[in-house]
């Protein structure tokens, strides 16, 4: 948790002062007792009217200078808690997008969604805790000791012997709960994990009448959390009647120790009544501090979650440079050619396992590549090592004889265009959407990209126009419409590189035509990779790669390869047979 503490720093000056408040407020809370002694002493006993008349102005005058003080505290500690959660909010989400996709695969989407909610509002509690409620349970433990040993030493001893056997329990205790609250906060991400699937994919789930098998599902992930959480809570549950044995044990023992010395005449009956409060604002303030440590355990747990998060590796830096070396000397790119150097690579690390073997090809500048193969043959995998959203494990990338590596993230990503199949949109307008990677850009240039994917025309028919605000994912438009939006969106940036990555699927033949003929004309200058389950996507490329396997087994025309391989010969007469039944 220690590492988290840098995120105070820029806000040391209310959390300073929040603790300070909370101790004003405390040393006027425990002179109440001491005035009030002194009332029972000079004032009840030996009928001393005036003295109960001058102390009860200033019991008055510290209880209003207390309640100032405890809303000092509230406010200070309220703006240290709340801005060290935004701003650790911001740079968890931060790291999050300079991850790699095989650092986010590992965590996976629920986990990263609770680290980001439920395990920072722990952490955020746990200050506001710290500043205020804890603060204010360890200054009155302190002041009470020291008020109630000013008092009387003898009667302290027995304070002393308490607190030994209170501090084994609570570490005792908390070393228990620890691991438990690990424990629980996995069993939520697995919850918020079967809950975003759910609403990710509702409509198959209603398409396929599923909803049950659903509700058992997310029952059984719920269950599971339900019994992580009554464990915790059941060892946590020990903490209250334990200690509060300990600390009425010692109040019994107090009073009986006090009367005794109360009737030898060694202590005043208002001295024993103030030390009878004192002993009870710390011991209940002990009580206070055992349970503040049970939430202290559980943001512990929440604090490793999160520091785990921070310390992920990001993207590889290139071997032996630094990433400001790096950026500072990577000139622009000119000329898009795109070469793949006996490139292998598995998801795990592990070569054994590879998706891809001995990847080996060059892509001209302005030459389009066509890639073809059954499903898991490895084609999307190895599109997404050009814009690095993977790296290789083996071999090499290169954009214009340099290893992509080396090339800065921001000028690899400003020209190398990728249209995936599932095609992603955000919340707000068309307009928005498409120029999302060039917000300046002109409504003429949006309009062009638009017409270039042949998504102008259905643009121009609803009713706002460019302006037409889109669901989440762009719920309210169809399969084809989202992919068209999305070319345009890549086409917009006249990005050097190219990637389609069988981004036509849900667009007819048709369609699919006119997109490949405008692309032909307005990216007639960059390398173009274009992956397709579709023949009549790639037939008209330069070159078409098949991949079997994960490796390469034939590359050539779409006419060389009708006659040299056999795979892509079987793939087009079946394709080739579909349209002819259709």
């Amino acid at each position: 948790m220690l590492k988290l503490a840098s995120f105070l720093k820029k806000y040391w000056l209310p959390a300073v002062l929040a603790p300070l408040f909370m101790l004003l407020e405390v040393a006027m809370d425990l002179l109440q007792p001491k005035m009030m002694a002194g009332i029972v002493n000079e004032g009840i006993v030996k009928g001393d009217l005036g003295h109960i008349a001058a102390t009860s102005p200033k019991m008055l005058l510290a209880a209003l200078v207390g309640l100032l003080a405890g809303v000092g505290c509230t406010v200070f500690a309220t703006i240290a808690s709340q801005s060290f959660g935004a701003d650790l909010r911001q740079e968890l989400f931060g790291k999050v997008q300079a991850l790699s996709l095989r650092a986010l695969d590992k965590f996976g989407t629920g986990s990263v969604v609770t680290r980001l909610t439920g395990d920072i509002t722990q952490m955020q509690n746990l200050v506001l805790l710290l500043l205020r409620v804890f603060a204010r349970n360890a200054f009155i433990v302190c002041g009470s000791f020291a008020m109630a040993y000013s008092i009387s030493p003898r009667l302290s001893v027995i304070l002393l012997a308490m607190l030994p056997l209170l501090a084994a329990f609570l570490i005792a205790i908390t070393r228990l709960t620890v691991p438990l609250f690990s424990k629980m906060q996995e069993r939520l991400d697995r919850v918020n994990t079967v809950m975003q699937e759910n609403l990710s994919g509702i409509r198959v789930v209603k398409a396929f009448v599923r909803s049950a098998y659903e509700e058992e599902r997310f029952g059984r992930a719920n269950g599971s959390l339900l019994q992580a959480s009554l464990k915790a809570a059941r060892i946590a549950a020990l903490n209250t009647p334990l200690m509060s044995i300990i600390l009425n044990f010692s109040i019994v023992a107090a009073l009986w120790y006090g009367g005794l010395l109360s009737e030898q005449g060694a202590m005043s009956v208002g001295s024993l009544a103030a030390f009878l409060t004192y002993i009870t604002q710390l011991l209940f303030s002990t009580l206070g501090l055992g349970n503040q440590l049970m939430t202290i355990s559980r943001a512990k747990a929440s604090a490793d979650r999160i520091n785990e998060l921070l310390a992920a590796p990001e993207d590889k830096a290139a071997p032996g440079m630094e990433p400001a070396e790096r950026h500072a000397a990577s000139p622009a790119i000119c000329e898009g050619r795109l070469t793949f150097e006996h490139v292998s690579f598995s998801y795990d690390g592990d070569i054994a396992s590879a998706v891809l073997r001995d990847i080996h090809f060059t892509a001209e500048p302005g030459e389009t590549i066509g890639i073809v193969g059954v499903n898991g043959s490895g084609k999307s995998t190895l599109a997404a090592l050009v814009p690095r959203l993977y790296d290789a494990t083996e071999g090499v990338v290169r954009i214009d004889s340099r290893p992509i590596g080396e090339i800065d993230p921001a000028e690899l990503h400003r020209h190398v265009g990728m249209v995936l199949q599932q095609a992603h949109l955000f919340s707000g307008t068309i307009r928005e959407n498409i120029g999302y990677g060039k917000p300046e850009a002109t409504m003429e240039e949006i309009e062009a990209a638009a017409r270039a994917a042949e998504a102008h025309e259905f643009i121009a028919k609803l009713e706002r126009g460019y302006d037409t605000v889109l669901g989440q994912r762009g719920v309210n438009l169809s399969g084809g419409q989202k992919q068209r939006l999305s070319i345009a969106r890549t086409l917009l940036l006249k990005p050097r590189i190219v990637i389609f990555d069988d981004c036509t699927s849900a667009v007819d033949l048709k369609t699919d035509l006119l997109i490949r003929k405008s692309l032909q004309t307005i990216m007639k200058d960059s390398t173009c990779l274009i992956i397709g389950q579709r023949i009549a996507s790639v037939e008209a490329a330069d070159r078409i790669l098949v991949l079997e396997d994960g490796r390469i087994t034939a590359s050539g025309t779409h006419r060389e390869l009708l006659r040299q391989s056999g795979l892509y010969r079987q793939i087009a007469l079946s394709q080739q047979g579909s349209q002819q039944g259709a």
